[in-house]
């Protein structure tokens, strides 16, 4: 059975290509992947382990003339690309063009699958989509207040934890995590000198030295200037290719006890490294309710099991940040326990998709 399935993604993101990478991972068993690549270039692609067995469609219009042709013909499955949604119009109008094709698709035996999703903020576009939704077979959430805002489907964590290191190896040992690890999103805004001092102080009190990493090459520029002011090093793109800028995280992150860190794929690749995140938010947001929805970072782990992680994004009060560093830590063995709890909740999403063609 073919599997038609896009993995766009920004380009400069590792994030993107990681938790896309784990997504073809999962779907790859249950037939032969036509994935979507559009005009993204060898370096983006570096990072999504593509096989020799998967077809590679780089025109949008080839691409939709592909599913409407084997729609009619045969049965097949259509996965929605993972990630980040913006309910809005045009992405809506997207699933309204869509529906078509998807109950075609159903009726010859076929499958709609769309799992790993998180709802960047609700609006009334949301109906449409939720209405196309009802074809899907499986409709998964990488958060509850997602699932909450959409009104069906499952919650399951982010694709991203079924990458890393094996479960085995991520407790780790302490003598060979001696830095504190951070990645901090470049919105045009730069901590301030109270900031600084909290995270230098954080790292002096643990005993670690201070490693600033790039998780999107654009954020390089201020991390490299992070880290001269916290007196570390700085791990940047030196290219644009995914699996070396990877790889070189990964090794951040498998050297350090503790990230300090408001981008979300950041946290995961660091827990599914052994490294504990502090997520940088507002902590007043965690209970949730109407006008204080937990940020990204936040409900993403938190649907994971994750909690109690999140830090006051200013950093004002410096002790308050070592006390929570430092609970953190003490409850490594849960938090390593949830991120193993985390793979087998998405080995069972795998399952439930695999059965699909079974």
């Amino acid at each position: 059975m073919k599997i038609f399935v896009s993995v766009l993604g920004q380009i400069d993101n590792v994030g993107d290509t990681v938790l896309r990478r784990a997504y073809l991972d999962a779907l790859r068993p249950a037939g032969q992947l036509q994935v979507y690549v559009g005009e993204r270039d060898a370096s983006y692609l570096s990072g999504l382990g593509l096989a020799e067995t998967d077809v590679l469609v780089r025109s949008r219009s080839q691409w939709r003339r592909a599913i409407s042709r084997t729609s009619l013909r045969e049965a097949a499955i259509y996965a929605f690309n993972a990630g980040e949604m913006e309910v809005r119009r045009s992405y809506a109008m997207q699933y309204v063009r869509l529906a078509p094709l998807l109950a075609g698709l159903r009726l010859r035996g076929g499958h709609v699958i769309h799992a790993g999703f998180g709802v960047r903020k609700p609006t009334a576009w949301r109906i449409p989509i939720v209405l196309t939704l009802r074809l899907a077979d499986i409709v998964s959430w990488r958060d509850t207040e997602s699932r909450a805002a959409m009104g069906l489907g499952r919650v399951a964590p982010d694709w991203a934890f079924a990458v890393g290191s094996p479960d085995a190896d991520l407790a780790g040992n302490d003598d060979v995590r001696q830095q504190l690890a951070v990645s901090i999103r470049y919105n045009g805004k730069r901590p301030d000198a109270t900031w600084v001092r909290s995270v230098r102080a954080l790292a002096d009190s643990l005993d670690l030295s201070i490693v600033v990493v790039a998780q999107i090459l654009r954020d390089g520029p201020l991390e490299t200037e992070l880290a001269e002011v916290l007196g570390g090093e700085a791990a940047i793109w030196e290219g644009p290719d995914h699996a070396t800028q990877e790889q070189k995280l990964r090794s951040v992150y498998r050297r350090s006890r503790i990230l300090v860190t408001n981008r979300l794929h950041a946290a995961v690749m660091a827990l599914t490294e052994g490294a504990l995140p502090l997520a940088l938010g507002d902590p007043s947001r965690a209970s949730g309710g109407p006008e204080k929805v937990p940020d990204k970072v936040t409900r993403t782990l938190a649907a994971a099991g994750i909690t109690g992680v999140t830090v006051d994004e200013r950093l004002a009060d410096a002790a308050a940040l070592e006390r929570t560093a430092r609970e953190v830590l003490g409850r490594r063995d849960t938090i390593v326990q949830r991120v193993v709890d985390a793979r087998h909740s998405l080995d069972r999403l795998t399952a439930d998709m695999r059965r699909l063609t079974a």
